[in-house]
């Protein structure tokens, strides 16, 4: 089988299988596997509505520092499905990525969909390659979610906010419920004291149903030479920290330092220099996202006193344009929309109502706006799909916010 063809198959998986949440369709091809969640050595789940990626990020950033392989599974990607499966930050290769999803497809009696496929052959990788500790990015909400099949050595919930309501329920009392579906007995959980009251009510009763202690931080504050900028990632810093203490206590302060400076992830209020222009490129896809992505504009002088402020954005069908168009139209004073994907993105005809001032066209192969400075936002999607081509002439830069 050649990688190209282990996509095709994977990406018709929920089609085929519909959208069925239970962790039982899991056990069999766990069982035909050896159990590969029971071969880690130490682990990280980490949940939450925002700041999941970040906070992988800052923890694999941290360990690597202190001397350790690092196995990591996140999601979604942004130009390579071996991107979701990497140690030490490198994606695995194709040749790997095919020879697991044929392994893991032999092992298959019902079927299952690509996330949970995509989660069997993390946990095969990593049991092949023992690294010193694996870190699970939840893909969507968590007690149902394929990944709460390990029993980390800790639970990390970031930021709960409104997304994927439909799925998770419609109050924050309710989608914190699926998030902190991932705390299990014997595992400490981290949260912080930035979540709403109502979410934190939940987490504390569900640790307290599983008698585990519950550890909530503050915000830490974001060095000017840190490659992730953006107030918000003092949140996810302070997540990481006390995390990799947890789990690592022998990890010292200079390697946290260091971690926290080099830590990356692209696309998230990210900063770079293309075709003389600077981007500033957040896959904002949600009300805090992009709410998050407004108070660090308003904190960017260099954005805040552009005349022409323009925002490229695209937004995925499975949104609520009546939430995120309001916050859209805040972020600037001149918007084009792209229709990244004809089959997962809103089409041109959809937005143009929402708009009193002219609402600009413009797709993938179009060159940027013509300013100095130009906000790229939205949908992780069209982030993906820019990422090719931006990222090879792309140099990061930092220290801009002033």
């Amino acid at each position: 089988m050649k990688y190209k063809d282990a996509i095709s198959q994977l990406q018709t998986m929920a089609i085929k299988k519909g959208i069925d949440y239970r962790l039982e369709h899991l056990q069999k091809p766990l069982q035909a596997l050896g159990n590969p969640q029971h071969a880690l050595n130490r682990s990280i789940h980490v949940a939450g509505t925002n700041g999941k990626g970040s906070t992988v990020a800052f923890l694999s950033a941290i360990f690597q520092e202190a001397g350790l392989r690092v196995g990591t599974f996140t999601s979604p990607h942004l130009e390579s499905y071996t991107e979701r499966i990497a140690i030490n930050a490198k994606p695995i290769a194709t040749t790997r990525f095919t020879a697991l999803y044929e392994q893991c497809a032999q092992a298959m009696t019902h079927g299952l969909t690509e996330f949970e496929t995509l989660t069997l052959m993390a946990l095969v990788h990593f049991k092949n390659e023992h690294p010193d500790i694996c870190i699970f990015e939840v893909g969507l909400g968590g007690r149902l979610d394929a990944t709460n099949i390990i029993q980390p050595s800790c639970s990390v919930i970031t930021q709960i906010d409104y997304d994927h309501q439909a799925i998770l329920g419609q109050t924050l009392t309710e989608i914190a419920g699926e998030k902190a579906g991932i705390i299990k007995k014997n595992t400490p959980v981290i949260t912080t004291t930035t979540q709403a009251q109502e979410s934190l009510d939940v987490i504390y009763n569900v640790a307290n149903k599983h008698q585990v202690p519950v550890y909530t931080q503050d915000p830490i504050a974001v060095q000017k030479d840190w490659q992730l900028q953006g107030a918000h990632q003092g949140v996810n810093a302070s997540l990481a920290v006390k995390a990799a203490k947890l789990v690592v206590p022998t990890v010292t302060a200079q390697q946290i330092k260091q971690g926290l400076k080099t830590a990356m992830i692209w696309g998230r209020f990210s900063q770079c220099e293309y075709n003389n222009q600077t981007l500033i490129i957040d896959g904002a896809h949600n009300d805090q996202g992009l709410r998050l992505l407004q108070t660090n504009l308003a904190n960017l002088t260099s954005w805040a006193t552009c005349k022409i402020q323009p925002v490229v954005f695209g937004i995925h069908r499975s949104k609520d344009l009546e939430t995120l168009i309001p916050k859209i139209k805040a972020l600037g004073n001149t918007f084009y929309y792209c229709n990244f994907d004809a089959d997962f993105a809103y089409p041109l005809s959809s937005i143009v109502p929402y708009f009193d001032e002219e609402l600009k066209a413009i797709s993938l192969n179009d060159a940027l706006p013509n300013n100095d400075m130009v906000v790229i936002t939205g949908s992780l999607y069209l982030i993906g799909n820019l990422y090719a081509k931006i990222c090879r002439n792309w140099a990061y830069k930092v220290s801009i916010i002033s």
